[in-house]
């Protein structure tokens, strides 16, 4: 558990120092007309976990020009400092975001069994520790897997919805492809707060 712990502090550090380098007012004024938490340089949050993620979508799903998101961006333009903020970088650069059905719960590893709804050849092992004591089989979830070396994470931010609305969930997946990422990722969101399972953003 050390070493998870110790890769989820120096991601949560790189995720801020990604910030800092790239994080414009244009960009976020962007992810918050997207998600629909205000514009034009003002926020309206209903809560702290609505800033968590904001700045998750500003940071990955928010791109340039060019086609980079943040992420990418530090990566190319910066990278890691060491192994694990490489290790980081490079499986913060792959993710993106899916649909997961949990399957087991290992409470005693602090791991998460996960069927994948949208490719049922590439289930996961997620490794969390809050999660792991709250989660229950059959529960959908919406998030971006942070697949490095050692373990599979989620970017910070996921949403839970009970098991009743998976055809539902799906359904709406596949309808919202032509959009891309982050409409979906939009629609996800305001999905949560609808219908969704409050969750600790860790």
């Amino acid at each position: 558990m050390k070493e998870y712990q110790r890769y989820r502090k120096i991601g949560r550090e790189l995720s801020h120092k990604i910030i800092d380098a790239y994080l414009s007012e244009a960009v976020l004024d962007k992810a918050a007309k997207m998600l629909k938490l205000g514009g034009k340089r003002q926020l309206v949050l209903d809560s702290e976990d609505d800033l968590s993620v904001l700045m998750d979508f500003a940071l990955y799903e928010v791109r340039q020009k060019d086609g980079k998101n943040q992420v990418e961006r530090y990566a190319e333009e910066k990278g890691g400092v060491n192994f694990i903020e490489r290790d980081l970088l490079t499986a913060m650069e792959r993710a993106r975001t899916g649909l997961y059905k949990v399957s087991q719960v290992m409470r005693d590893k602090y791991q998460i069994g996960l069927e994948n709804l949208l490719d049922s050849q590439s289930p996961i092992v997620l490794t969390d520790i809050n999660f792991s004591e709250t989660m229950k089989d059959g529960l959908v979830i919406y998030f971006r897997p942070i697949q490095t070396s050692k373990f599979t994470m989620t970017s910070g931010i996921a949403f839970v919805f009970p098991m009743e609305m998976e055809e539902e969930l799906m359904k709406r997946w596949q309808r919202l492809e032509w959009k891309g990422d982050a409409e979906r990722y939009a629609w996800f969101f305001r999905k949560s707060k609808q219908s969704g399972f409050e969750t600790m953003y860790v």
